[in-house]
């Protein structure tokens, strides 16, 4: 009889052992597989929905400097940059603008006023006049207007009537879609925005009589920027 060692085995075996080792690495390597690809689909997703869905998030610019003038009461006109960094259009209904007069001896503290029209201060009356319209802003556009803002309430006692400093708080009043549960979730509202502005010198004259006007500016003159407001999805309840 001839003699086997114990620790040898039948090449029977030797390949079943390799038929299970490829098994293993062909298992390994199609779970990688599946990975890549659903990290992959994860931020095809991403983009798609950055580029497509994105609900309009809106952020508010305003320059150093702004014009003060008189059209039977205060007027300001604000340069205003709305640049959008989501994929649907944004639309601004209409502004609000608060200014406060920060010298405690005005007879005045603040007043609210209203957009009513677009563009420069007219110098005379054959100017033509842009009436205010809801501006839309596409996804990850931007749009540049000056906006006129006029009081539309009670215009008695004049709000400027020195120089000084003013306080602006800018509002938008934005269109809000109640239709789609995205915009719900991940809507994003810009904040107020609040910037100081001074009034270097006053000349009733200019104002008043020569349809002039007098530049406000910021002392640092560094532009205002909203801030956007929390999303639905990041309020905590209150």
């Amino acid at each position: 009889m001839d003699f086997i060692p114990k620790s040898a085995k039948p090449a029977a075996d030797f390949g079943t052992n390799q038929a299970v080792e490829h098994a293993a690495s062909s298992s390994h390597g199609g779970a990688f597989a599946t990975v890549l690809s659903a990290v992959a689909l994860f931020f095809s997703g991403l983009s798609y929905y950055d580029s497509s869905l994105a609900s309009a998030d809106l952020t508010v610019y305003v320059p150093p400097m702004v014009h003060y003038a008189r059209d039977g009461a205060d007027v300001f006109n604000v340069p205003i940059t709305l640049a959008n960094g989501g994929a649907q259009n944004g639309t601004v209904l209409s502004m609000d603008l608060k200014v406060e007069n920060l010298d405690p001896a005005a007879e005045r503290k603040f007043v609210v006023f209203r957009s009513m029209f677009l563009g420069d201060y007219p110098r005379d009356d054959k100017a033509p006049l842009r009436s205010f319209a809801p501006i839309s802003v596409p996804g990850h556009g931007t749009v540049t207007e000056t906006v006129r803002f006029y009081n539309m309430g009670e215009q008695m006692p004049m709000l400027v009537t020195d120089k000084g400093t003013f306080r602006f708080t800018l509002t938008l009043n934005i269109a809000k879609s109640e239709n789609s549960m995205i915009d719900k979730i991940t809507r994003t509202d810009p904040k107020p925005l609040t910037f100081d502005l001074d009034l270097p010198y006053f000349a009733v004259q200019r104002v008043s009589f020569q349809n002039g006007t007098i530049t406000m500016f910021n002392k640092d003159w560094s532009p205002a920027v909203s801030k956007p407001a929390p999303s639905s999805l990041s309020r905590q309840p209150e």
